[in-house]
């Protein structure tokens, strides 16, 4: 079983090299280093570009860190999410064989005009001088590698803008859509409202929609900007309660919102589909209660003679299985504290057994979590007991150090059969189940505690 490394794609075993990398971002004179590059160097103010940091290296795939952030002024910057493991592609430089792999991406948003560097990037990589990847770190060879500065010449949007202009730039589309296109007077109506496209969406221009009269919002909820991280278009919706007062069929306004689209150069307007409620009767008014007939009285309610003397009966009767069941509860009780004196003498009577005591287990309860979550608290617990990257180990390699570490060999056993299931559990099909889950869990409190003992 090969446990999972954020770097662990870039290992691909090549020619060694104990050459240190050189800083220009160029192959010539060093075997590691990082290049720098825009998907669009000429942008127009806020329009998001794309800014990534490529890693090439020869030999053993080194253990990589950021050293320093990359430096912006005028720009504003939102890193992509990391993907959890980073591939490598061969690649040609110069005549030379090497590998490539993402290490950053970056979306940037000029906010102004003019020549705007991103500068000060630099990773340090830690190179296996024996070239094979090891946990123990002290004998690799370290370099700082940094990358070029990436310039981007921003452009500024033309004049005059209109005057609705929302401040968006990108190529979007508006769309409406009602939960039903029917509902009852008075029921709730759900209506979405978003904003999808090619651009930047963390600050969404204001969208106002125009209610019907009859028609009123009770709750409005907006959720985050979710931008692809393979792609470059982003999406914004909003959810909208509201509650129709009357019947009738209730059209609304498309919405409008004016932006620039780069791709065209000029100032748009771009409007949402037209949608139609139709509001029905309620269905309380629909069932309207029967009245009597006009002229006729109705009979007079029959006085019940037997009811004065029912109704004591009842109540006595009542009374009598109250009193029945607070005497069985108090016997049960009674019962229940003579059981637990004798299971007490019983216990003192038989000698404690260390080894099933469940304490420390209980102390480090991991709550019912998830296996990614079982699994990062594990790697933490290994890492405790001094073997930094467990992720980048097989089963073997991480055994044969936790024994030199001290870890008793049932423990070691128990983890590696732990990782073993989270790994069939994360990449399997399927759901895991409750038991299993609450197994692994209980499997996961037991190994951190031995492992925090030694």
């Amino acid at each position: 079983m090969r446990l999972c490394f954020w770097l662990l794609p870039l290992l691909l075993m090549l020619p060694v090299s104990n050459a240190r990398a050189a800083n220009s971002g160029k192959p010539s004179g060093g075997k590691l280093f990082v290049e720098s590059s825009l998907d669009n160097g000429s942008p127009w103010v806020g329009q998001e570009v794309r800014l990534t940091y490529t890693l090439f290296f020869s030999g053993t795939a080194p253990q990589i860190e950021d050293k320093s952030l990359p430096e912006h002024s005028g720009i504003w910057v939102r890193e992509l999410a990391p993907e959890n493991y980073i591939d490598s592609t061969p690649v040609s430089k110069n005549g030379e064989l090497f590998r490539k792999a993402v290490v950053k991406q970056l979306r940037l948003v000029p906010m102004q005009s003019g020549k705007l560097p991103v500068t000060g990037y630099r990773i340090r990589c830690l190179v296996p001088r024996q070239g094979e990847a090891s946990l123990d770190s002290r004998n690799d060879t370290e370099t700082i590698v940094a990358a070029q500065p990436a310039i981007i010449q921003a452009r500024a949007l033309p004049k005059p803008a209109p005057a609705d202009f929302s401040g968006a730039v990108g190529h979007f589309t508006l769309s409406v859509s009602p939960e039903n296109s029917t509902v009852h007077a008075g029921e709730p109506l759900s209506l979405s409202v978003g904003i999808s496209g090619k651009g930047n969406l963390d600050t969404p221009p204001p969208l106002k929609v125009l209610l019907p009269e009859g028609i009123r919002q009770e709750v409005s909820v907006t959720s985050p900007d979710t931008a692809s991280a393979k792609g470059s278009t982003s999406s914004v919706s909003t959810k909208m309660l509201l509650i129709a007062s009357k019947e009738g069929a209730f059209r609304f306004v498309p919405l409008k919102l004016t932006v620039f689209d780069p791709e065209t150069g000029r100032y748009e307007t771009i409007a949402s589909n037209a949608i139609v409620i139709k509001v029905i009767a309620g269905q309380t008014a629909m069932m309207p209660p029967q009245s009597p007939l006009p002229g006729v009285m109705p009979p007079p309610a029959d006085p019940d003679p037997l009811g004065a003397v029912i109704r004591p009966i009842i109540m006595s009767m009542g009374v009598a299985v109250l009193a029945l069941i607070f005497g069985l509860h108090l016997r049960y009780i009674k019962r229940y504290k003579r059981t637990g004196v004798q299971q007490k003498t019983s216990e003192a009577a038989e000698p404690i057994r260390p080894t099933a005591t469940p304490a420390p287990a209980t102390q480090t309860s991991t709550g019912g979590k998830s296996p990614q979550s079982l699994r990062n608290e594990l790697y933490g617990a290994v890492k405790k007991n001094g073997i930094m990257n467990p992720a980048g180990l097989t089963s073997k390699e991480l055994g044969k150090l936790l024994k030199e570490k001290g870890v008793k060999a049932q423990t070691i056993s128990a983890l590696t059969e732990l990782l073993s299931g989270i790994d069939h559990a994360l990449y399997s099909p399927g759901k895991v189940s409750p038991e299993k889950l609450e197994t692994m869990n209980r499997d996961a409190s037991r190994i951190i505690a031995d492992l925090t003992r030694s």
